[in-house]
């Protein structure tokens, strides 16, 4: 059995959306239901407010600053109606985001090796100077920073999600130090990235794999694309953009992955990454029955796997 990780915080709720809103507290906190009554085990890993300078790590200040005011100022979204700003929305965004320090730190003081981070808002699609598609800040950008300061100097990032993590390609597009691996329906949001011939650029050339695929993939064809997987980057953590609005039961993507599908990804992601820490961060995932019984299996691979 693992030692496994698991940061939550109810305070996440207070990101109002609103009750329609597919990217809700329900999310969140059914999940962590889930946790309470089948997880008892999970080591606690708490959250913590950050300072916003922190967030300079990985975000520009005059997005950070705007973000802040915004609400004040009368903003109550980001580029488009559907990536909400309430009122409580950059506390809960900053708390998010910092807290995934807290899980480097587990990883650092020998706590264990393995972690998921049940976080909302999600974070890839947020970029240096912007958020989008229902993000604020990039949570994993800021944890995959930290984590190089606390002595993690490469870092392999990998993102399931079925949107492109546009975000975290942006961030990182000119660094050698950290790999950009993203699986990703082809025609789906944010549609004007995440081609396979975005690579990288300058000494970050070749640090950036995408994989988009077509409408419809099954798990054959799905688990294909994770051969792909680089076997000469020497990495010393690996950071997951949990994001399950891939499987069959979700109505924003076409995609066809099943509950076995999953599995049998977790396993190869698991393999991949040996004996190094792993942390899984969520990002989509809005059917919430579908959600938590993906959050179970992933749960139930990293305690078992």
């Amino acid at each position: 059995m693992q030692n496994v990780g698991y940061l939550y915080d109810p305070d996440f709720s207070l990101h109002d959306t609103g009750e329609f809103h597919i990217e809700n507290k329900f999310r969140t906190e059914s999940i962590n239901l889930l946790v309470e009554e089948k997880y008892h085990d999970m080591y606690p890993i708490p959250s913590r407010l950050g300072d916003k300078e922190e967030l300079l790590a990985v975000h520009d200040y005059e997005y950070v600053d705007w973000i802040e005011n915004g609400y004040d100022n009368g903003v109550r979204s980001i580029i488009s109606s559907d990536t909400i700003i309430s009122e409580d929305s950059f506390y809960v965004a900053l708390k998010a985001a910092t807290s995934t320090k807290n899980a480097i730190d587990f990883f650092a003081q020998g706590k264990g090796k393995r972690a998921f981070l049940n976080l909302r808002p999600p974070g890839h699609h947020a970029e240096i100077i912007t958020g989008q598609g229902f993000c604020i800040f990039n949570n994993i950008a800021l944890m995959a920073r930290y984590a190089q300061e606390a002595g993690y100097k490469k870092v392999m990032i990998i993102d399931f999600d079925v949107h492109h993590g546009n975000g975290t390609q942006n961030i990182f597009y000119n660094d050698d130090s950290v790999y950009y691996f993203s699986t990703h329906e082809k025609n789906n949001y944010p549609y004007v990235t995440g081609d396979f011939s975005e690579k990288g650029e300058g000494r970050g050339y070749g640090f950036t794999q995408n994989l988009p695929y077509i409408d419809y993939i099954d798990d054959k064809e799905f688990l294909t694309l994770f051969e792909q997987l680089p076997q000469d980057f020497d990495f010393d953590i690996v950071l997951v953009s949990a994001g399950y609005d891939l499987m069959k039961d979700e109505e924003i993507s076409t995609s066809q992955v099943t509950f076995d599908g999953l599995y049998e990804m977790l396993k190869i992601i698991l393999t991949f990454t040996k004996d190094k820490p792993v942390a899984f961060l969520l990002e989509g995932g809005y059917n919430i029955e579908s959600l938590v019984k993906s959050v179970d299996i992933t749960l139930e691979t990293l305690h078992t796997f």
